[in-house]
């Protein structure tokens, strides 16, 4: 069961929520005998979080490896030399080593595109089905931070010859052995020699330790400075007598290719993050039906309209699981149109306020359902992490709520523009093991759980172009309307979720199949 993931779909998790499969934010109904046609595409760009405080998150903070006790060969080691070494120089307790932070600096684009079609046999009854067509792109680039790094490989180490370094190293201790041996020095002279030689061979036995190792403190780390500082001072003292030691040369830094090299092991839970394009798959296929109890913005027998007029929709649909699975390693709400069954409910109400102001009142709600599947278990605060395993889980996702208000100016008979406001309340997923755990996990199905509770708000607007009539009624010429929609989720309580720039364009297209064709 345990093995490891690919870090690029932790890239590749960031869906919005409830996408709304690039919906019309108005109640228009087809007349009846009348097919609807709806071609939609939006983009979708991500490369920020919203954290539980609200506040926002670049995701090359969150998919950030530190290489730490976790690689093999093991870093702990260094860790426990230098706890050994320390005080016998007399040195303060060292810091923790590290190679340094590697961080994924990783965009995620994807592309819908949902097919609907709507036909209506009556004037009040309609029968839809959206057909999604679904592209993933991911990006990705890596930087290691090496000012952070206080350790490196140890073939780096003493110049990359550390048989010659030792070698002089043992020659000046020696030479200083003789001399402090042959008890010709001053009382003072000679306690300096014997203190001295104490160091020198301490300080020499650290550092054959360290060369056994793997790993190396620094130069530039505080550990490696410390350890520096005391040899300089034993050279120093070396000078006195006429004796000179080797220069020493702690590690360097790790390169970016070693780190990703040692960073993609099992310990980590991940691989290294690669670009992707998922290719064209289909999303969850929709069926439904719609009612439209009234609609008074048709007019009157004697060609008039209400002052106010009214119309309303109501949308009831099942979506099937017909699209590509939830990929393991997703930490996000997956939403809607991959892999998921869910019913929803939603309902539209347009009222006018004269001909130029008209606004439209948008509420869903979709009863996500339950189902097995694959997924990282893993923190969803930092989802590198020692311990992290994939494993088929019981997942329960939260229904979500949506509400928007959507209020139009009408600028011409064809032309009109719309302000987008959208609330979106996403309930507590529940995730529970469908399989063994890993013996003393360091992670549980149920962690995954942690922030999937939220509410989140979106503004953004629309521009529509239409040849037909808001009423329902048909103009001369091609039935048509093209409407572009951008929106932008600007604040969320409570919960991890993806900071999403989303852009759409739609057109819906009539055409008669049954009756007459009328004015």
């Amino acid at each position: 069961m345990r093995r490891r993931c690919s870090g690029l779909a932790l890239a590749a998790a960031l869906l919005l929520p409830a996408g709304l499969n690039a919906q019309w934010f108005d109640a228009q109904f087809p007349r009846r005998g009348e097919l609807q046609v709806g071609l939609a595409g939006q983009s979708i760009s991500v490369d920020r979080r919203f954290t539980l405080d609200g506040s926002l998150q670049p995701l090359t903070e969150m998919y950030t490896a530190v290489l730490d006790s976790r690689l093999v060969p093991p870093l702990d080691s260094l860790d426990l030399t230098l706890v050994d070494l320390f005080p016998t120089l007399g040195l303060a307790g060292p810091e923790a080593s590290t190679l340094g932070p590697l961080q994924y600096d990783i965009l995620y684009e994807r592309t819908r595109a949902p097919i609907s079609v709507s036909f209506a046999p009556t004037r009040w009854l309609s029968v839809f089905t959206v057909v999604p067509l679904v592209k993933g792109v991911s990006q990705r680039g890596e930087q290691l931070d090496t000012l952070a790094a206080n350790s490196g490989f140890q073939a780096s180490a003493f110049g990359g010859d550390p048989n010659s370094f030792f070698a002089g190293l043992g020659a000046g201790i020696d030479a200083l052995d003789s001399i402090g041996a042959a008890d010709t020095l001053p009382p003072a002279t000679q306690a300096e020699a014997v203190a001295l030689l104490a160091d020198s061979r301490a300080i020499e036995t650290g550092l054959l330790d360290l060369n056994e190792l793997s790993y190396m403190p620094t130069d530039s780390g505080p550990n490696g400075t410390a350890l520096a500082g005391f040899y300089e001072t034993v050279r120093s003292g070396f000078e006195g007598f006429a004796l000179a030691l080797p220069e020493l040369a702690l590690a360097r830094p790790i390169d970016e290719e070693a780190a990703k090299l040692l960073s993609s092991g099992p310990e980590f839970g991940i691989e290294v993050p690669e670009p992707r394009n998922s290719g064209v798959t289909f999303g969850d296929i929709e069926l439904g039906i719609s009612l439209q109890p009234f609609n008074t913005f048709r007019r009157r027998e004697d060609g008039t309209r209400p002052i106010f007029p009214l119309r309303a929709r109501f949308d009831a649909l099942w979506r099937f699981a017909t699209g590509t699975p939830p990929r393991a390693e997703h930490l996000f709400d997956v939403g809607t149109g991959d892999g998921q069954s869910d019913l929803e409910l939603r309902g539209t109400f347009d009222v006018g306020l004269g001909s130029w102001f008209w606004l439209s009142v948008f509420a869903g709600y979709n009863i996500q359902m339950e189902g097995e599947v694959e997924r990282l278990v893993t923190s969803r605060e930092l989802p590198i992490q020692l311990g992290a395993y994939t494993s088929l889980v019981k997942w329960d996702p939260g229904d979500v709520l949506t509400l928007a208000a959507v209020p139009r100016l009408n600028f011409t008979r064809n032309i009109s523009f719309s302000f987008l406001y959208l609330r979106v309340h996403h309930g507590a997923d529940f995730v529970r093991a469908a399989e063994p755990l890993p013996g003393d996990p360091a992670f549980v199905p149920a962690d995954l759980e942690e922030g999937t509770e939220y509410t989140a708000r979106s503004l953004g607007f629309a521009a529509r172009y239409s040849s037909t009539e808001w009423s329902g009624d048909r103009r001369e010429g091609i039935p048509v309307e093209v409407e572009l929609r951008y929106r932008n989720t600007s604040k969320v309580e409570g919960g991890f979720v993806p900071k999403g720039n989303i852009w759409e364009v739609s057109v819906r297209l009539y055409r008669l199949l049954l009756g007459r064709k009328k004015p």
